[in-house]
């Protein structure tokens, strides 16, 4: 079978879908991955990727897609963006993908698209060569909503439907239609585990995550983090800091600071997280079954961030007011890492990936 995975060019939209797109292609499937940028530059060497979605940048995408909808950008720009603000927004970035990836896919001729909901293009596609389309949600929100915003926008209908939905999102957190598939970090071939990480901890352990879109300015979460650490007994771990952390010779001596990692090997080890609200962050943590503090933001982050704090399993607060009272709470407040630790094993009783794999596979074929 021939398996065409589409995302947007955003490594934290295309690596949900990683360990399916493996699997398929570790049991003798003909896969190729479709998205742009950073994305396809982290997972080639893994897999066979191109490159269909032209640098747009996301400011500017942002701009082009809500500078005419004051509403929907005030919405969004507060962190309680609906899927009619996204889709404005990711519409800007899927256009320009349509064509490319209409040829993507006559080239390699695919039985079956599997796409995240950011890449509604996929769907037109698929529909224009004739087969079905699966969508991949990669977060805690419902995808269906933002790919028929897309649709809508793109192709003036909000059809065709998925053959079938996938969903990532633990039922105690929040309910999403579709086949529940177990959360399955991917990290790419030969991302390291620094030896920071290797030894189990002497005392609590904190890792801290910045998004994967952030450039190499300012950032008030780790500035708020280095603000609060000394008061802090615990040793705090910072990923991919801006550089001039990195090069900073004055960090509190309980702060060190790492490059990429492969997150979810080095998660075992920590006792709690500090991140940005992002999916891949707050999944990653929910399934090591550790409490974190995640900060509402833009986009879906605060939902992100406020559905953790409604299940008890971390804090949600914003990334500036992050204080040492609330660090020493992730590593001592016994309630948050029992309902981390209830949410891991909710995650782990999902179906695997191979089984959905199989699924699909039994499910398009019978179409």
């Amino acid at each position: 079978m021939r398996i065409l995975f589409a995302a947007t060019p955003l490594i934290g939209h295309l690596f949900p879908m990683m360990p399916l797109a493996r699997c398929f292609r570790d049991r003798g499937h003909d896969v190729l991955v479709a998205s742009g940028a950073a994305a396809v530059a982290a997972v080639t060497g893994d897999i066979d990727a191109v490159d269909i979605a032209p640098s747009i940048g996301n400011v500017r995408s942002v701009v082009r897609g809500l500078g005419l909808h004051p509403v929907l950008a005030a919405r969004s720009a507060t962190g309680r963006a609906d899927a009619r603000g996204g889709a404005h927004v990711f519409a800007v970035t899927n256009r320009p993908m349509i064509a490319p990836l209409t040829r993507t896919a006559e080239r390699f001729h695919p039985d079956l698209v599997v796409h995240e909901p950011f890449a509604a293009a996929a769907a037109i596609v698929a529909a224009r060569i004739g087969v079905p389309a699966v969508l991949h949600n990669i977060a805690l929100d419902d995808g269906t909503l933002i790919r028929r915003e897309l649709l809508r926008l793109l192709w003036g209908r909000d059809e065709p439907a998925a053959a079938a939905t996938l969903s990532v999102a633990p039922p105690s957190i929040v309910s999403v239609p579709g086949w529940s598939v177990r959360y399955t970090p991917y990290a790419p071939s030969g991302a390291p585990v620094p030896p920071v990480f290797r030894d189990p901890p002497v005392r609590p352990r904190i890792v801290v995550t910045r998004s994967t879109m952030l450039g190499d300015g300012p950032d008030a979460m780790l500035r708020a983090v280095l603000r609060a650490a000394p008061q802090v007994d615990a040793d705090i771990i910072i990923v991919r800091p801006n550089r001039a952390i990195a090069r900073s010779s004055h960090l509190p001596r309980n702060v060190h600071t790492v490059g990429w990692i492969a997150l979810h090997r080095a998660l075992p080890t920590c006792t709690a997280m500090v991140n940005h609200g992002g999916a891949g962050s707050v999944l990653a943590a929910l399934r090591a079954g550790i409490p974190q503090l995640a900060t509402p933001a833009p986009g879906d982050r605060r939902w992100n961030a406020e559905s953790v704090r409604y299940r008890g399993a971390g804090l949600a607060v914003p990334a500036s007011k992050i204080t040492a009272a609330h660090l020493n709470t992730l590593i001592t407040d016994a309630s948050l890492t029992h309902s981390a630790q209830a949410v891991a094993a909710e995650i782990a009783a999902m179906p695997t990936v191979e089984d959905t794999a199989d699924r699909l596979l039994a499910h398009t074929t019978h179409r």
